[in-house]
């Protein structure tokens, strides 16, 4: 792991995607429908949820455009196309056949529309297609084949902004942009997308026929290249937290009051779209404005375990969703309160996934490839301080 990497795009990596456990464990007392979902729901963390599901993925995307244009360095397109593949697919394809059926599983037999054991369903596997009506499905992992289809797509981009001419153009407007504020101009192709791909598109987070979501996703990926790119762009997000916090608090208190109040799954009508398009752009943006912000200017040392749960942070993503549908799944049948299942869920996919981990995959070198990590694994070592100074300029080295 490379000691030059950024301190804080790697405290919102794990921060982020430590969130995301949290929020599917709680999926099952939200009274939204789940895999597996409980009778009973929790009215304050579902509000909860529903406020951060306004940036909780386009973070997560963020922060993965910025970590294309730092993987891609200065390799060749082939080299970082296969690099993608061993990172991203063979992770994916792996979860889609050992890690997600066990959640299918559990979901036929709690809704009814299954009985035996788990070894009696697997042959259906392969049967009735894909999900909801088949059994094969890549569920929490659908991440990781949006962010490789983006990433080829949007391959031309990041290999003109690596060149001298791309560097200067970017240079230049990251000045302008720090300048003029224009990092809020942002906001308008996710308007846009919300707008008008919305509700032509079906099939959320299937790939196929998610034109908003390719859009959406694709926008923010750009973003994040572009915003950790440029030191101008970074510092005027420093300066500007509390503005961003602030606009970021009236957005989302308009959307709820305008639209989200008294609702579990609001309608939008389309009267009132472009407005409701809108105001999530700006919400939207508002937050990640202020959560860079706030991390470029507070979260740039390098603690010991830092580098450790960076590269925890993947093998846990693939791993914790399943564990999180076991837990819940028993804590239903037994009849565990709302609010005690939800925490147990949430200590129960921590303490399993890190078991998992750290006893499994994280030393066996076979499995680690299908986790997304290095065949080989080398104990990570605290860099000095003037190595620590130097994790904090601009010049980046490539993602490990």
């Amino acid at each position: 792991m490379s000691v030059s990497r950024r301190a804080d795009l790697d405290w919102l990596r794990v921060l982020a995607f430590g969130l995301l456990i949290a929020y599917h464990a709680g999926m099952a007392w939200s009274g939204w429908s789940w895999h597996v979902t409980s009778i009973d729901s929790i009215d304050w963390l579902r509000e909860g949820m529903r406020f951060v599901n306004r940036w909780r993925m386009p973070l997560i995307f963020v922060v993965s455009g910025a970590a294309i244009a730092l993987a891609l360095g200065s390799r060749s397109p082939k080299t970082f196309a296969l690099d993608r593949v061993r990172r991203l697919l063979v992770p994916l394809l792996f979860g889609m056949i050992a890690i997600v059926p066990p959640q299918i599983y559990l979901e036929r037999l709690y809704r009814g529309q299954f009985t035996g054991s788990f070894l009696e369903w697997l042959p259906q596997i392969f049967q009735g297609g894909p999900y909801p009506n088949g059994n094969m499905s890549w569920h929490h992992l659908w991440f990781l084949a949006y962010v490789l289809v983006l990433t080829f797509v949007l391959l031309p981009y990041f290999l003109w902004a690596r060149s001298e001419r791309g560097k200067a153009a970017l240079a230049r407007a990251g000045q302008a942009t720090a300048r003029f504020g224009l990092q809020w101009l942002m906001v308008l192709p996710l308007a846009a997308s919300i707008l008008w791909l919305a509700p032509i598109s079906y099939n959320t987070n299937g790939l196929i026929g998610d034109w908003h979501g390719l859009v959406y996703y694709g926008a923010l990926l750009l973003c994040g290249a572009f915003l950790f790119g440029s030191p101008d762009v970074l510092a005027g997000l420093n300066r500007q937290r509390w503005l961003s916090f602030a606009i970021g608090v009236v957005a989302y208190g308009t959307l709820h009051v305008s639209f989200f109040e008294g609702t579990v799954r609001p309608t939008i009508a389309d009267g009132v779209r472009l407005a409701f398009a809108l105001l999530s752009a700006i919400n939207t943006m508002a937050w990640l404005f202020a959560i860079i912000g706030f991390a470029n200017r507070h979260l740039t040392k390098r603690p010991a375990f830092l580098d450790d749960a960076t590269e925890a942070v993947y093998p846990f993503y693939i791993l914790h969703q399943t564990v999180t549908v076991i837990a819940v799944y028993w804590l239903l049948q037994i009849g565990a309160p709302p609010i005690a299942g939800f925490i147990l869920a949430v200590l129960a996919t921590f303490m399993v996934t890190s078991l998992i981990y750290f006893g499994l995959v994280r030393p066996v070198w076979f499995l680690r490839p299908l986790f997304g990590l290095k065949a080989a694994y080398k104990t990570s070592v605290r860099p000095s301080s003037v190595l620590i100074s130097r994790s904090r300029t601009m010049n980046f080295s490539s993602e490990r």
